[in-house]
């Protein structure tokens, strides 16, 4: 059978079990399996390892303890981190791959459709700031009204940046055409501004026909685009950077007078902070008593320069605060 089928059947195969669960879900499965192998179609490796899919699901299916629906949330994900990053993508472009490869998580991945049923979310790690990114079900765009396309939309509203991951051995206007839709359906996107940060991950560009894909994206959108592969960890540090700067913060570190910089826990604040948002963060009460300021770093045009309230700091800046004398009020008491 060619790729082309296997993936309609798929389609199929997806259509039948999507609103299925327990005894009904595992009878269909069931059905599925038979006529895979009454048309001797698991002769090929594609419906062994789908066989194999199936079978594992109607177990979960029917021993995973179910929670009460109105207890359990699919699709409630608690923030963590100093931000969050939401993939959004059509199913089996990759996301979940993406996933396991630059945060802590173990997410199942499979070439199937929908492998990922609910909201996951794992902790990216870009030097010494965790911040959380969110692995979101695919949608399925030959299916309209999909209640949980809604549920996709609803948890990347909650996320301070969106990347849209595009699959570079797919058809390329396919999946652009339909996220975009989806996005300016939702009000995320009208006229093509968005309140959210928004770039494009191009996934698998290591593979025949990639670059000729990636030249084809870029004349479709003027939304960043950033390629990326894998089995290439120096692609996905740099991935992992941009994810970072999408989030638009910075990283100040603090210096007592006469102490070396503490650059385990640098203080995270938005992007263009001024010495005065950084010296209020620190504690309210310097504000009055602030003198001013040395600075190392990038904002600095020398090493230890001296600045004020209103100097801008950049990313990875060192900053020392000099403060008036906190005044001591003696009390007297009258006799």
């Amino acid at each position: 059978m060619s790729r082309t089928k296997y993936r309609m059947f798929l389609y199929k195969t997806a259509n039948r079990l999507r609103y299925l669960e327990g005894e009904e879900f595992a009878a269909e499965v069931d059905e599925i399996i038979d006529e895979i192998q009454r048309k001797k179609l698991d002769k090929t490796g594609d419906f062994k390892h789908l066989i194999l899919w199936l079978d594992g699901r109607k177990k979960q299916e029917l021993y995973t303890p179910k929670q009460k629906a109105r207890q359990y949330d699919p699709f409630e994900i608690p923030k963590s981190g100093v931000g969050r990053i939401a993939l959004f993508g059509l199913s089996n472009v990759g996301k979940s791959t993406l996933m396991n490869a630059i945060t802590n998580t173990d997410v199942q991945i499979g070439d199937y459709l929908h492998t990922t049923t609910t909201g996951q979310a794992g902790a990216c790690i870009f030097e010494n700031i965790t911040f959380q990114i969110v692995d979101l079900p695919g949608f399925l765009d030959f299916k309209e009204d999909w209640a949980i396309s809604k549920q996709i939309v609803r948890v990347a509203r909650t996320s301070d940046a969106i990347m849209m991951i595009i699959d570079l051995t797919m058809d390329i206007d396919r999946q652009l055409t339909f996220l975009i839709e989806q996005l300016e359906s939702a009000n995320m996107l009208i006229d093509g501004e968005s309140v959210y940060k928004m770039a494009i991950i191009a996934t698998k560009g290591d593979l025949p026909g990639s670059k000729e894909a990636y030249e084809e994206l870029l004349q479709k959108t003027d939304l960043e685009i950033i390629p990326t592969a894998y089995n290439n960890q120096e692609a996905l540090e740099k991935l992992k950077k941009r994810l970072f700067d999408s989030l638009d913060i910075i990283r100040v570190y603090t210096k007592p007078s006469g102490a070396k910089p503490n650059f385990d826990e640098p203080l995270v604040v938005p992007k263009d902070s001024t010495v005065a948002y950084v010296t209020e963060k620190i504690h309210s009460n310097f504000l009055t008593r602030f003198r001013f300021a040395r600075v190392w770093g990038s904002s600095s045009e020398f090493e230890g320069q001296q600045v004020g309230l209103e100097h801008e700091l950049l990313d990875g800046d060192i900053i020392e605060l000099v403060l008036t004398r906190q005044q001591t009020k003696s009390c007297l008491k009258t006799i």
